[in-house]
């Protein structure tokens, strides 16, 4: 009997991707990304993003605007090298992707790596170089640097995505401070481990404030449209 992992599904629902003039996100895939999140990776953190989020938007940008610039965090955890990671030295003057979830998620974690992977394979190579996906692990107790390595490499051709974990405390009130919630997993009945979670895209421009919002169900094009923008022009004002 052959077992497909979510990682795999998400990998080639992204491979089948059209180049950008003919790409059109599966309206059925999106809702049902849509339902996964609200399913595995809800942010239940009543009232946070509505105090950190404006969603009227005037510049032809796809994304949610933030109503603050709020900064990269002063995040410093470990890579999945092993070695430690400065957040804000290690993506300075890059546009930065960054995501809280855990390798272990079902449906909307690999689905929005692979989203992304398809998005950045879309870009120009010179376009491409400036952007980085930074995964921060909600469940660093079972996601190790080993772990994280080996979930990522499924995703990344080598377009720079980073994997990092650490002190959940730590991630936790990183998280909170961007307005995504994250509680810590539970144990199921069963005994398996869940978590619901904040499933935002932040992305970060190269100036290092928050420039843009993406929830989950965001259409691949959405990303292709934005990035090259935000490289060109350091974040939309």
């Amino acid at each position: 009997m052959v077992t497909t992992s979510p990682a795999d599904v998400a990998v080639r629902r992204a491979a089948r991707v059209r180049p950008p003039a003919a790409r059109t996100a599966p309206v059925a895939a999106i809702a049902l990304t849509a339902l996964f999140a609200a399913a595995a990776c809800a942010d239940h953190t009543p009232g946070m993003k509505a105090a950190i989020i404006d969603d009227r938007r005037g510049d032809g940008m796809h994304g949610i605007s933030p109503t603050t610039r709020v900064p990269m965090p002063p995040l410093e955890l470990t890579g999945t090298d092993g070695q430690p990671f400065d957040l804000r030295a290690r993506t300075a003057g890059l546009v930065t992707l960054l995501y809280f979830g855990y390798t272990h998620c079902p449906d909307v974690c690999p689905t929005t790596m692979a989203d992304l992977a398809a998005a950045l394979g879309a870009l120009d190579p010179a376009v491409r170089g400036q952007v980085r996906v930074v995964f921060v692990s909600t469940d660093p107790a079972r996601d190790t640097p080993a772990v994280l390595a080996s979930w990522l490499h499924h995703f990344d051709p080598g377009f720079g995505f980073y994997g990092l974990t650490g002190p959940f405390p730590e991630i936790q009130a990183t998280a909170r401070t961007l307005g995504v919630g994250v509680p810590p997993p539970t144990a199921r009945a069963d005994g398996a481990m869940t978590q619901n979670h904040g499933a935002d895209v932040l992305a970060f421009g190269r100036d290092g404030g928050l420039a843009l919002r993406y929830p989950p169900g965001t259409q691949i094009t959405d990303y292709i449209h934005d990035l090259p923008v935000l490289v060109r022009t350091g974040a939309p004002r």
